[in-house]
């Protein structure tokens, strides 16, 4: 398993319990290090659509948990009840079949009856890890996607390194400044919450209208609906700390020791102390680029799940995937969890877990 978030865990004690020969790579010092950078945002749904088959909590189903709760009262005992069998501080470089390249008798069975070799940095140098099936859940949330117009990084983005915050945790440092808030999902709606009168926010969103947040009509999640319907309101009706620019993306920053100047698009130009970017995240393939797998080229996810799930717009709305949608291209190799579902804004972990149920039956078959 590559990544120790809940789906890399879940995975793990769901394969332990079958008999398998499991070991989880991690490549930071400790477990759910993506749940951690939300800082003190909480999750949408509740711990009962959220907890890894298996695992125990001795908390209401219907909690709602902060990512750092999550991590200390859910993922830490998992992680230490599977033990060694969670390797810290491996990160993995590299992934590959035992002597072929990606073009090995690509689409051909006989490239599936060779094992995987695994390249990871690990605190004793580089070591390689034999295994015969492979489970990359190692998420998206380390790559953030570029903040300028078009998805490409906007003249002087990469110049300008942490003045641009990308995780929910960087806000705590802003309060009294002036930010500059770029993107309409439910992180800049958190992020707009945890800035109301601290910061004086300028909300740079690609939406034109009113209320840029999408709504999901009767939510059946009252987290979400409130931090949505919070966040529209505010943009319909701008408080003395916020402004909104709508049809907004971010074409240059001019970088000085003080404020920034910010052009946006339509000739406008704003000036902050800091840039918050919250663009959406991404996958990172190059780990992958010796497996010969299907990529969706719009999502960047699973091919066979993002056909499955076309036109899908609400992450409770998703139909059941057949197995044959799970298919990487490579036999017994997946992507799953989050970095399955790739830009796509529609995984629920709850969808990842039921990915696992398939992928493990199928593992235990052969």
């Amino acid at each position: 398993m590559v990544g120790a978030g809940p789906v890399g865990l879940a995975a793990a004690l769901g394969a332990s319990r079958r008999g398998m020969d499991v070991s989880v790579l991690e490549q930071g010092p400790q477990v759910g290090a993506a749940i951690l950078r939300w800082g003190a945002t909480r999750f949408f749904s509740p711990l009962s659509m959220n907890l890894p088959p298996g695992a125990s909590a001795g908390l209401p189903g219907d909690a709602i948990l902060t990512g750092a709760q999550f991590v200390g009262e859910i993922l830490a005992p998992l992680a230490a009840a599977l033990g060694e069998r969670v390797r810290y501080s491996h990160r993995v470089a590299a992934i590959g079949r035992a002597g072929q390249t990606r073009g090995d008798y690509a689409r051909h069975p006989l490239r599936g009856e060779r094992g995987f070799r695994v390249l990871a940095e690990t605190p004793d140098g580089e070591q390689i890890f034999e295994a015969d099936a492979v489970i990359d859940a190692s998420g998206v949330y380390g790559q953030p996607a570029a903040l300028g117009w078009g998805g490409l990084p906007a003249l002087g983005e990469r110049a300008a390194g942490n003045r641009i915050v990308r995780h929910l945790d960087g806000l705590e440092p802003l309060k009294g400044k002036t930010v500059l808030l770029a993107g309409h999902g439910h992180s800049a709606a958190n992020a707009l919450a945890r800035l109301a009168d601290e910061a004086r926010v300028i909300w740079a969103t690609r939406s034109l209208n009113r209320r840029p947040c999408v709504e999901v009509a009767s939510d059946p999640l009252p987290e979400r609906a409130g931090i949505v319907a919070r966040a529209n309101q505010w943009a319909m009706s701008p408080p003395a700390w916020l402004t909104v620019e709508r049809r907004a993306m971010v074409t240059a920053i001019h970088d000085s020791p003080g404020e920034m100047r910010i052009s946006l698009t339509g000739d406008r130009v704003v000036q902050a102390d800091a840039i918050v970017s919250l663009t959406g995240y991404r996958p990172d393939h190059s780990i992958l680029r010796e497996l010969a797998i299907h990529i969706d080229p719009a999502t960047e996810g699973a091919a066979g799940l993002a056909r499955a799930l076309a036109n899908v717009t609400d992450c409770l709305s998703l139909p059941a995937v057949a197995p044959a949608d799970l298919d990487s291209g490579e036999q017994d190799f997946y992507l799953a969890g989050a970095k399955s579902y790739g830009r796509a804004r529609t995984f629920l972990l709850q969808s990842g877990y039921a990915q696992l149920e398939i992928m493990l039956t199928r593992l235990q078959s052969r």
